[in-house]
């Protein structure tokens, strides 16, 4: 859902412990399978939005307006299968809630703070160097797709049908790409002699500030709140 980049200036939620915002993401997600009122699954999503706008990502008009499409279909497709407007909600906003929780995350913390985070922690370096690869992964994949997309519009759309263009003009290239980003990413290590298990050093290691325990405390009140709401009223 949060597919834009944030702004170039650093906001609090970038100065953010990388484990604090993946706590919230993952706990955010998991506990959004736990609630199905549609208000207390709504005050998760508003929050998730809320970090997301202090964090300076912006989403254009075009991607809100296929959101919006995605989710009317999603939601009648749900609303014809139930017969029941509460439920088709819920699966709605818990989709949008799965959407949001992670990509916040990823769009305010850099990769190079995420492997010092890991560092910390004394994981199996292999382990560490894989989790990076696979951080830069998507969003290199996703500026490379944008790429082929402009490119087949200049090309013009005479390549047959819609699942013709969408396979010759971005499946066949992204295999490419993707055979291509692995043979740079493994002569690049080659070159530079890498060794994961070698000794390194850093300028400033992330730690646990007072903005963190903030950020952990203001998500375990939205969580309370959801909670009042899905079971408050119940005898």
């Amino acid at each position: 859902m949060i597919g834009a980049f944030p702004s170039a200036r650093e906001t609090a939620v970038h100065r953010l412990h990388p484990f604090s915002k993946m706590a919230v993401g993952m706990g955010v997600t998991v506990y959004a399978l736990i609630l199905v009122d549609p208000v207390a699954l709504f005050i998760l999503l508003a929050f998730l939005l809320c970090v997301a706008g202090m964090a300076g990502v912006r989403i254009s008009a075009r991607r809100w307006l296929g959101l919006l499409i995605f989710f009317t279909i999603f939601a009648a497709l749900n609303f014809s299968a139930s017969d029941d407007h509460a439920h088709a909600l819920a699966y709605c906003l818990r989709l949008a809630v799965f959407m949001a929780a992670v990509p916040v995350m990823a769009a305010t913390t850099a990769p190079q703070e995420m492997v010092r985070a890991l560092t910390r922690v004394h994981l199996p370096p292999g382990l560490i160097v894989s989790l990076l690869l696979v951080w830069r992964f998507f969003p290199v994949m996703a500026a490379e797709v944008r790429e082929m997309r402009q490119a087949a519009l200049l090309r013009g759309r005479r390549m047959g049908g819609v699942w013709m263009r969408f396979y010759r003009g971005s499946m066949v290239p992204l295999a490419f790409a993707v055979v291509e980003y692995s043979d740079k990413i493994a002569l690049a290590l080659e070159i530079r002699g890498f060794n994961p298990g070698a000794r390194r050093s850093c300028y400033a290691l992330p730690r646990f500030k007072r903005g963190d325990a903030v950020y952990l405390a203001l998500a375990a009140v939205v969580c309370l709140l959801a909670a009042g709401i899905q079971w408050g009223g119940r005898p």
